[in-house]
């Protein structure tokens, strides 16, 4: 199949599910004649059949319309209009074929469809009427005065460990890894350390703060300590039953936001809130309205096999 026509049957897939919204939202005695430049007669009359599917005139034209204006001027010469028909049909060939095999039924179609029904359920009832009650610039300046430092960011180091249980192997390594550099420490972080959490990441730690909870405060304080990208603490680190070879790989500097640079992320904070607080009311509401009973001692009997991870050093 050629791209085009590849893009017209995902389309044709997209305006299926658009149209079926349309037409739950308004029902056909509300529309209003000629459409599309045509009579309602003319809508009405049998474009093709698949099956016991059947295409009408009007849904082939409704179909048209909700392309973008680029696919529309694509489509209108006739030969390129039988292309879109052959295209809709196509798709429609799928579909039947799909539900005569009962895949309409399988637990990943239904789950996909009340996801989708659930979707729709949201839009509806929480993002639409949110719509019109926009975050003001003086609820936002509201939340800044009320905590200015709360947007700061503390300064911030990355660093990479090698982590060895014996001392006398874990002080040959330190020689080698302040004699290199990164991709040499790297390499070594992945053949030498006994983290297996980290070694395969290269003894990655990523960022951190001073007060951070991990990693563990020694090796914090070795990080911090150093000045220089690429520098290597010069004495091994003795924690969590073993020794750490630590190495700076980035530093992030302390920031002060100002409320303008502040002012976009608590527009967010307030958006999300806002939602989730309309989700919270809805849900509260559903549970009064809708019988719902819930056996939470049943939990305790489900077994479920979970991998073993390392304990982090």
């Amino acid at each position: 199949m050629m791209p085009w026509k590849r893009t017209v049957v995902i389309v044709l897939a997209v305006a299926a599910a658009s149209c079926s919204k349309k037409s739950e939202e308004a029902p056909a005695a509300e529309e209003k004649w000629p459409a599309h430049g045509l009579t309602e007669a003319q809508a009405n009359e049998v474009l093709a059949k698949v099956g016991d599917r059947t295409i009408t005139v009007g849904e082939f034209a409704d179909r048209l319309a909700s392309q973008s204006p680029y696919l529309r001027a694509r489509f209108e010469g006739p030969e390129r209009r039988r292309e879109f028909l052959d295209n809709f049909v196509r798709f429609e060939l799928l579909v039947y074929e799909a539900k005569r095999r009962g895949y309409a039924d399988t637990p990943e179609i239904t789950r996909a469809r009340r996801n989708a029904m659930i979707q729709q359920l949201v839009t509806r009832e929480v993002d639409e009427p949110l719509e019109g009650k926009a975050i003001t610039d003086e609820e936002i300046q509201a939340v800044y005065d009320r905590n200015p430092t709360e947007f700061d960011r503390a300064a911030q180091v990355r660093a990479s460990h090698i982590f060895i249980k014996d001392r006398a192997r874990a002080s040959k390594v330190l020689a080698r890894a302040t004699a290199g550099d990164l991709p040499n420490f790297r390499k070594l972080a992945r053949d030498e350390s006994e983290d297996e959490k980290t070694k395969e990441n290269s003894g990655d730690l990523q960022f951190f703060e001073a007060d951070a909870e991990q990693p563990p405060a020694a090796i914090r304080d070795a990080a911090f300590s150093l000045d220089k990208v690429g520098a290597v603490y010069p004495k091994l680190v003795d924690e969590g039953g073993g020794y750490h070879i630590v190495m700076l790989t980035g530093k992030r500097a302390e920031l002060k936001r100002t409320y303008e640079q502040a002012k976009r992320a608590i527009r967010h904070r307030l958006t999300r809130e806002r939602k989730d607080a309309a989700m919270e009311a809805l849900t509260k509401r559903l549970r009064e309205e809708i019988e719902v009973e819930v056996d939470y001692d049943a939990l305790k009997d489900i077994e479920v096999d979970t991998p073993e991870f390392p304990q982090a050093q």
